[in-house]
């Protein structure tokens, strides 16, 4: 019996209480009451808190909930007198409290009562307050007689021509109010947006007005630039550069891309000059009920203090839409930050080529970047930028732990040394935890503060989905995978990734539909290898056979003989084949994924075979190894197989 039994038994009778009316506050109410685990009582008390937060952003705050965690709403709804206190400090104590669900160590099971309390107050008052929206408040009989016994007393005391001059009164001081607002900026006066009306933009690419076109890249680089900046406001969700590329030179309206791209507003820019000093003019146009030009600036700034007008101009926007900052935001905003300006040519040449995420490119960035190092060795970005190329070659296998992982420390901790509030940095030392110190903690860790310190950041948010698949906590996997693509919406890494996500939870189809749309893009690896799984788990052989072929990397000739076995012998006989050729490469001193090697074994159902190479992954700390704990799903044997579940205790990944 756990020390919080009788606090449980009155959640039960309030969970009871409202079935069939809320149905996800239910379901997440559901599994709170259902578990014995100290850790996931916490866990499911925060999500029936997000389940009613969100709820309480659309109604009382007129907006969707987007990125903006937990506690920033809850001040808002807080400072705007829209719950009552005692219910604002229920709230506060248990959004604190029930981060320790994801830290054991830092967590006495004492703390769960208090939690359990505090849910049961704001669940009590949220029913009430919901109710009486839903349903409406029934005006008494005696209400409605007051209300006519005085207007019969107004009547009878005001005369039209007394009514006319009172209205005349009360509209001539309202105008008198309006001017004095306009006049001293209180509102807007139609320059500015209202607040709370502009939660969400896209930045355009920029156009290059400097009738120089191998200046692309620079100007390139400074759309991301300011993606990334604004990205760092955590009241706006900033959509990421590649969806954002996909618009560019797109002859569609503003209306039409805020509709795909759900956002309210969106920015373009003309760079005019681009030389010792750059010229650019910014504009931002609201999209809703119509497009509409809230604000235009023109900046000038030395090349030298780039990063300066990227700071200035975020601040403007975030004014302009009255977006409210944080302290920290306002510090990081203020910052004197100067650059040398081949340094930073480099590194967004370096840039440029980081994105194409492919062996040649990957080869040609880290040149660039170790060329503006060596002309500003005192700027951070291009050192995590060699860290993140680091990651990049590990992760697919081309370069061995060995060689990758001292690169990505030296880079990485100088990075951070320079820039400790670099939210880039802070993702590359949370995928370097993960994929390669297998350290779940830390790695959660450094992605919550990557998250904290820009918000709109896609790639940290689908990259913690997959750490928390990892340690099989489904549905925060699945609402940050979510989150990831409403920020990235048409970049085929992220709908390959977050294809990865459904595919493991079970979602197969959905997973299918997303490495579809990440192929119509462009071919992508991930989203083959999401494909060719998917369809396997689905008994699609022959479709899952043909996404094994975009992946293959050996020559015509060889995936030629292995079609022909397919074809003749079928599935399981090329999976034996394709298996025959792996170890061929493997005994000529030639890499290959030891993590695909030891997935084949397993589906021809050789689980010694399979565990010989998943016992290899963890000896060399092959990279992709952390996704061993998703195995079971598929291959039920492997739940009760000794070895397996010893790998799994050596790793600390959940059994």
């Amino acid at each position: 019996m756990t020390i919080w039994s009788a606090e449980i038994k009155d959640l039960v009778k309030l969970w009871q209480s409202f079935k069939g009316l809320h149905p996800i506050l239910e379901k997440e109410l559901k599994k709170l009451i259902s578990t014995s685990d100290e850790n996931m009582v916490l866990v499911y008390a925060r999500r029936c808190l997000e389940v009613i937060i969100t709820d309480l952003s659309e109604r009382e705050l007129k907006r969707p909930r987007g990125t903006e965690p937990l506690k920033g709403l809850i001040d808002r709804l807080n400072k705007e007198e829209k719950i009552p206190y005692n219910i604002t400090v229920s709230m506060q104590n248990l959004n604190s409290l029930s981060t320790f669900g994801a830290h054991p160590k830092d967590f006495d099971p004492r703390q769960v009562k208090p939690v359990i309390l505090d849910l049961t107050t704001i669940i009590d008052w949220y029913l009430k307050y919901a109710g009486s929206r839903d349903i409406g408040v029934t005006k008494s009989e005696s209400t409605e007689d007051d209300r006519t016994v005085l207007l019969q007393q107004v009547k009878k005391y005001l005369n039209p021509k007394s009514v006319i001059l009172m209205v005349s009164g009360i509209l001539l001081a309202c105008i008198l109010v309006i001017v004095t607002l306009v006049t001293f900026d209180i509102i807007g006066g139609g320059k500015q947006a209202k607040a709370g009306l502009i939660e969400s933009l896209v930045v355009l690419p920029f156009d290059n007005f400097t009738g120089d076109d191998q200046l692309e890249y620079f100007v390139s680089g400074m759309h991301s630039s300011l993606i990334t900046d604004i990205g760092k406001i955590s009241g706006l969700r900033i959509i990421c550069k590649t969806s954002s590329n996909a618009y560019k030179n797109a002859d569609i309206s503003v209306r039409e891309i805020a509709s795909e791209l759900n956002v309210d507003a969106v920015i373009e820019a003309d760079v005019m000059c681009l030389g010792d000093s750059i010229c650019v003019r910014f504009k931002l146009i609201s999209a809703l009920p119509e497009e509409k030009i809230l604000w235009t600036g023109d900046f000038k700034e030395e090349k030298s203090q780039i990063l300066q007008l990227y700071n200035r101009v975020t601040k403007k926007i975030a004014n302009e839409i009255r977006v409210k900052l944080t302290p920290q935001e306002e510090i990081m905003l203020t910052e004197s930050k100067t650059v040398n300006t081949e340094a930073y040519d480099d590194y967004m040449k370096g840039q440029y080529y980081l994105d194409k995420f492919e062996m040649d490119a990957l080869e040609k960035a880290t040149e660039y970047f170790n060329s503006a190092i060596q002309k500003d060795p005192g700027w951070a970005p291009p050192y995590a930028g060699l860290a993140e190329v680091g990651s990049y070659q590990m992760q697919s296998s081309r370069v061995p732990p060995s060689i990758a992982i001292p690169k990505i420390y030296i880079n990485l901790n100088r990075a951070l040394e320079l820039d400790p509030n670099s939210a880039n940095s802070h993702y590359v030392k949370a995928f370097i935890s993960v994929w390669t110190e297998w350290n779940w903690e830390k790695g959660e860790e450094e992605f919550l503060k990557a998250i904290e310190l820009n918000p709109s950041y896609a790639l940290s948010r689908i990259f913690y989905a997959h750490l928390l698949m990892i340690l099989h906590r489904s549905d925060e996997a699945l609402e940050q995978a979510k989150l990831a693509l409403e920020l990235d919406p048409m970049r085929p890494l992220i709908l390959g990734l977050y294809g990865e996500v459904l595919m493991h939870l079970g979602y197969y189809q959905e997973a299918i539909t997303q490495a579809k749309k990440a192929i119509s893009i462009e071919d992508h690896s991930i989203a083959y290898g999401c494909l060719q799984q998917a369809y396997y788990a689905l008994g699609e052989y022959e479709k899952s056979f043909e996404a094994w072929k975009h992946n293959a990397w050996w020559n015509d000739e060889v995936v030629d003989s292995i079609e022909k076995i397919f074809h003749e012998q079928g599935y399981f006989a090329a999976i034996e084949a394709i298996i025959k050729v792996n170890e061929e490469v493997a005994q000529k001193g030639g890499q290959i994924s030891v993590s695909g090697q030891a997935n084949r074994y397993l589906k021809v159902k050789k689980y010694d075979k399979a565990l010989d190479y998943l016992e290899k992954g963890y000896s060399i700390h092959d990279a992709n190894t952390p996704y061993i704990a998703l195995l079971p799903i598929q291959y039920k044997q492997l739940k009760d197989n000794p070895r397996f579940i010893e790998l799994l205790k050596k790793m600390n990944l959940p059994l």
